[in-house]
C-alpha cells in the first residue's frame, strides 16, 4: 500500500497504526500526486491512500493516473474535505471508497481490506452523511431519477452493459451498477427490462432517445 499525502506527520501517523495491522504493508510515502504515481508504477500497490489537496498535481488528476496503470490499485481517497460534490466526482472517475479523516482507525483498516479483497465488481463505500449526497444531484419530481441514473437507464434502455455504460459516462463498473440499483429501488422493479419498460411506459425516456443516432 502507499500513503500520498502533503503532511508528513498525517504520514507518519497512518502508517504506525497502519503497520499494526499484519495484514497491511505500506510500501511508500508519497507527498505529492506526481510521487504517488511514480510510486505506484515502480511499486504496484494494492491500494493507494490518496488526499485530495496535494501540491503539483491534484487528487483527480493522480487518480486518472493510478487508474490508468495495469494492472491499477485500488484507490482510497482520505481528506478532510468532505464536499459532496467532490466525492462524487471523484467515485464517478472510479475511485474505490471514499472517506473522511474523522472516520476510525478500525473503518480505515475495514475498508483496505474491502477494496482489496474485491474485484471490479466491489462496491463503493463512502463515509459520508448519504443525506449531504443526496441534496447535490437534482432529482426529477415524477420519478425521483438524479440525471446520472436518468442517464445510465437511457444507455441501458440502449442495450449496452455495465461496462460500455461506464466507457461512454466515464465511470467504472461499480459505479454504473450501484446507479442502476438505486434505479430499481426508485421505480420498484427487479431488473434492467422491467425498469426500461416502466420507463418507456411513463414516457420518462422516448422512443426518439432509445434509437437516434449516437456519436
Amino acid at each position: 500500500m502507499i500513503l500520498a499525502d502533503d503532511h508528513e506527520m498525517v504520514r507518519q501517523g497512518f502508517s504506525e497504526l497502519l503497520s499494526t495491522d499484519a495484514g497491511v504493508v505500506v510500501v511508500g510515502e508519497a507527498k505529492n500526486g506526481r510521487e504517488a504515481v511514480a510510486l505506484a508504477e515502480e511499486t504496484r500497490p494494492d491500494v493507494v491512500i490518496l488526499d485530495v489537496e496535494m501540491p503539483v498535481m491534484g487528487a483527480q488528476t493522480a487518480l486518472k493516473r493510478l487508474l490508468g496503470l495495469s494492472p491499477p490499485p485500488k484507490v482510497v481517497i482520505v481528506t478532510v474535505f468532505a464536499d459532496s460534490r467532490l466525492v462524487h466526482e471523484l467515485l464517478a472517475l472510479g475511485a474505490s471508497a471514499y472517506l473522511s479523516k474523522g472516520a476510525s482507525m478500525q473503518t480505515l483498516l475495514d475498508t483496505i481490506r474491502s477494496v482489496a479483497r474485491g474485484g471490479d465488481e466491489e462496491n463503493v463505500i463512502v463515509s459520508v452523511p448519504r443525506e449531504s449526497l443526496q441534496k447535490t444531484e437534482e432529482h426529477d419530481p415524477e420519478n425521483g431519477l438524479t440525471r446520472r441514473e436518468r442517464e445510465v437507464l437511457l444507455l441501458a434502455a440502449r442495450g449496452l452493459g455495465n461496462k460500455r455504460i461506464g466507457e461512454d459516462l466515464h465511470l467504472s463498473t461499480a459505479t454504473v451498477k450501484r446507479h442502476l440499483s438505486n434505479v430499481y429501488d426508485k421505480l420498484g422493479v427487479h431488473s434492467r427490462s422491467e425498469a426500461v419498460s416502466r420507463a418507456i411506459s411513463e414516457g420518462w425516456i422516448s422512443s426518439w432517445e432509445i434509437f437516434r443516432p449516437t456519436d
